[in-house]
């Protein structure tokens, strides 16, 4: 009976390690006894609030090894956080000012490293901006593998990642980039009907730094994973929803809540459209392992033009690109980990 038994164990270990996800990096290698997915956020925390929700939910996941939070720029514009005596700063080290309230909220104050990445675009696409930030990356990238990579969750530019992999290319091999950005593809949804094409074909992030994304997608080899428009826009959460679900819940709902503010409550919704870089990474099954609720395609990656459109003439490297997404379980899931923490909280 006990060579049974560990026999059995040794196929079970042998089975999780060798599971594999899209391209063959999957997030579910398992970490016996700790976090089994390594990750490093980068994210302009500066900006919309669904990076803030994204942040906390990452930092209560169990199975989540944050190695580090790299605060990033949201172009030239100001900084819609911005708070009081924060005018001197740029975007980067605002979205770092927010990055240390969020880890400090969930009790990691110390525990996790956070730079400032680019406070700017990058001037062209060859040119990297060595920021602490993406210095940052380069660092944690080293110390991963290709059995065990390091996924980058960037839910803004692609400024650090573009900047870190010219000031070190052999980084590619150890790391996986989930990217909430980039248009629709053919095979997505359509514009919806009250879009002006013209104004909004280029997407958010992806405009943000046309410079980096020509970078990525046309000079690298990074193994990527895109989550387009048309996909992180289903991460649609009622405010509703979050005033009766997220807003009582202490500290953390207070904060979240508070970081909306009005512009967002203009709407009877709110798109959490970097939230899916917690469901893809870290959410993931147990055996082969693999965000099993969302489904992708495998696709050429396009050429991204000087304009931001992508341009399919050339045949590129395979990429993932994300079509759908278990909003059942990334929602789910984030309430009761936002609930547990505030009854952690009040005890």
């Amino acid at each position: 009976m006990k060579k049974f038994f560990l026999s059995f164990l040794a196929g079970l270990m042998a089975l999780t390690v060798n599971a594999q996800g899209p391209a063959g990096n999957a997030p579910g290698n398992m970490r016996m006894g700790g976090p089994r997915t390594a990750v490093l956020v980068d994210n302009d925390l500066c900006g919309d609030g669904d990076g803030l929700f994204h942040l906390v939910h990452q930092l209560l996941c169990t199975s989540s090894d944050v190695r580090g939070i790299v605060g990033a720029h949201v172009g030239a514009q100001r900084s819609w956080n911005q708070g009081q005596g924060e005018a001197q700063k740029n975007n980067a080290e605002i979205s770092v000012s927010r990055a240390k309230e969020i880890v400090e909220l969930c009790g990691k104050t110390g525990k996790i490293n956070i730079q400032p990445g680019a406070p700017t675009p990058m001037a062209d696409s060859k040119t990297p901006i060595a920021s602490e930030g993406a210095k940052l990356i380069i660092e944690e990238a080293k110390k991963a593998s290709p059995e065990r990579p390091l996924y980058l969750l960037f839910g803004g530019p692609l400024t650090d990642i573009a900047s870190a992999w010219l000031m070190d290319p052999s980084i590619s091999k150890n790391v996986v980039l989930l990217w909430i950005g980039g248009q629709e593809y053919s095979f997505g949804h359509p514009f919806p009907p009250q879009y002006n094409v013209g104004r909004n074909l280029v997407e958010y992030n992806l405009r943000l730094d046309v410079n980096a994304a020509k970078t990525v997608f046309n000079d690298s080899d990074l193994t990527i994973w895109q989550i387009p428009r048309d996909v992180y826009r289903q991460a649609l959460y009622s405010m509703a929803e979050l005033e009766e679900k997220i807003t009582p819940l202490g500290k953390i709902g207070e904060y979240l809540s508070g970081k909306l503010g009005a512009f967002a409550r203009m709407a009877d919704t709110y798109v959490l459209g970097d939230s899916p870089l917690c469901l893809i990474s870290t959410l993931t099954t147990t055996f082969e392992a693999g965000a099993a609720g969302c489904f992708y395609e495998v696709t050429s990656a396009p050429t991204i033009t000087d304009e931001g459109l992508y341009d399919f003439s050339k045949k590129g490297r395979d990429i993932i690109v994300y079509k759908t997404i278990d909003t059942r379980l990334l929602f789910g899931d984030m309430e009761s980990r936002f609930r547990l923490a505030a009854q952690k909280e009040s005890k």
